[in-house]
This record gives C-alpha cells, structure tokens and sequence, in this order.
C-alpha cells in the first residue's frame, strides 16, 4: 500500500461499470478521491460468468474466477461494485478454498492462484472508512448530512449471497449503516431482500411487474421517499418497471454512490449528468429532502411537508 493513500486495494470494475452505469460510475470515482482511496483497475480482467456463465455450467464461473485470482498479488484484497459479480467471486473463491483439487487444476492452466485474498463490496469499503472516520473523530471536508430523506434499503438477491459465501465479519446491515451514517433515515420495510426479476424481465416482463410493484408499494407504504441500491441491474429494472407498470408514485431509485458522493459534499444541482439517466426523475424528491440549490450548502433546510 502506498502511504499516501488511506486505503489501497485492486479494482475489478465488471462489465456493467466497465461500459455503462455512469450516473453510479461517475459519482464512485469522486467518493473514492474524496475518502483518499486509490483502487488498481486489475490487468486484463476478464467477465465474471454473470448469470449466463452459470446457466451453461456451473464450472464456467469458477473457471472465469480462478483466472481473475490469478491476476491479482497475496495479501492485496479486491473491491468489486457490482453485487452480481461479488456473488460470483465469492463463488469461486468458495471452490478454491475448500477444494483442493480444484484449485490445482486451475493453477496448472493459469499460474499461482491467491483465492484467500480479501473481496469486498463497495458498500463494506465504504463503511469501514465512514466508521474509521467517525472513531477518530475526523469529519470530511465538504461533508453534509444528508438528513431529511427517507429511504428503503434494497439489495435484492445478487447482494444476498447464501451464508457459505458470506464473509463473518460482513453483516447484512451494512448499507443501512452507511446510509444512517451519512445522515438519511432508514426504514423498515417488508422487501429489501425480494429479487426484482433481473434478467428474467426480458422474458417475462409480467413477472417482473408483478414483483416490482410489490417491493415499490412495499417502500412506499414504509414512508420511504426513495429507495437506494447498489446493484446497477436492480436500479435500472425497478425504475423501468415503475414506469410500464404506471404506478403513480414518484420514488426514484438512488445508487449509493450518488448518496455518498451528495454527503461528501458535491451538489446536486451540478450533476444532472447523472440524474438524466433515471426513468423516475430524483429532483423533486431532492428538492423536498433540501439537497438542491443553496440548501445543499448554506440554507437551513425546510421541514417536510
């Protein structure tokens, strides 16, 4: 780790952060800047597997897995967005450790193969900074809470990976405490764990209505005012669906980046490049919650209605 920085790790962007997703990509790399964080992009990573690999063979991810282990050094843990592709390195990383032979096949083909480094989500690293900072009694420059703003935790499926894969010190909580920390309201709602269809709102996109409308509901009869995720695929499908199944309710769908990024003290009203890229259009409720214009920095905030 370079001194300079207060936390160092490798960076494995997945295809989605890679090629698209900028209104979470965007607001990502100005948090990690702003917390004083220097992620390594991994050399010539390669996909995940995603859901497809898995469909085809369960030994394709791993496959995919063992050679993004592989390009990594010991000890360096790894910070991955993407809640699908954690998933999936979470997988492999589970085969590697608890089967030898596995790993040795996959050693033969790429090279020493460093399956106990530390994975992370980016909501982990951003807890373990927030919570550093607050022992230490340390605020961010620029920082501004947040408060006013009522919010439904979602992490869908992909984030709930089963227990066998889930790291001890990793708990279930952890989005919930970093939305508290930078000042938002959490509520308590019945669906932050209710898969939203993903991949099989192509196919059958009633289904996907169905359950979109449940979990939407669900938050709004919570009192929730938006709901925040950090899985890029579960942003984009709730807010399309809102929009088809014409559910006259306007809960924009936030990435936790955007958050972060509004508490570590960028205003909203500078960043329409990422606002124009939802389907439930976030001002109004940014405006309502004081985050837009001069109350982001000065103004006292007005009360809810």
């Amino acid at each position: 780790m370079t001194e300079q920085y207060a936390y160092e790790a490798y960076y494995y962007p997945g295809c989605t952060m890679k090629t698209g997703v900028d209104e979470s990509n965007r607001p990502m790399q100005i948090v990690l800047k702003k917390l004083n964080v220097k992620l390594n992009e991994i050399d010539e990573w390669n996909c995940c597997g995603s859901s497809s690999g898995h469909a085809v063979n369960h030994e394709i991810p791993i496959g995919m897995g063992a050679r993004n282990f592989s390009l990594i050094e010991e000890g360096v843990p790894v910070v991955i967005p993407c809640p699908s592709c954690y998933r999936n390195w979470a997988t492999a990383k589970y085969h590697l450790m608890t089967e030898p032979e596995t790993k040795k096949k996959y050693e033969r083909e790429y090279g020493r193969i460093w399956s106990d480094n530390e994975i992370l989500n980016i909501y982990d690293l951003y807890d373990r900074m927030l919570t550093a900072a607050k022992e230490k009694k340390q605020p961010w420059e620029g920082e501004t809470p947040l408060k006013g703003l009522k919010i439904a935790v979602y992490y869908g499926c992909g984030a709930m990976y089963p227990k066998t894969l889930r790291p001890v010190e990793v708990r279930r909580d952890t989005v919930e405490k970093v939305v508290r920390h930078i000042g938002a309201e959490t509520v308590v709602w019945p669906w932050p764990n209710r898969c939203c269809s993903a991949f099989v709102s192509a196919v059958y996109p009633e289904i996907a209505e169905e359950l979109v409308v449940q979990i939407v509901t669900g938050a709004f009869e919570a009192g929730a005012e938006a709901i925040v995720t950090t899985c890029a695929m579960c942003q984009m499908n709730l807010e399309m669906r809102i929009v088809s199944a014409g559910l006259q309710l306007n809960i924009p769908v936030f990435h936790l980046n955007q958050l972060m990024a509004l508490y570590l003290g960028e205003k909203a009203q500078d960043h329409n490049d990422w606002w124009k890229y939802h389907l439930v259009d976030p001002v109004p409720v940014l405006k309502k919650a004081g985050l837009w214009g001069e109350w982001a920095s000065t103004a006292p905030r007005p009360p809810l209605p």
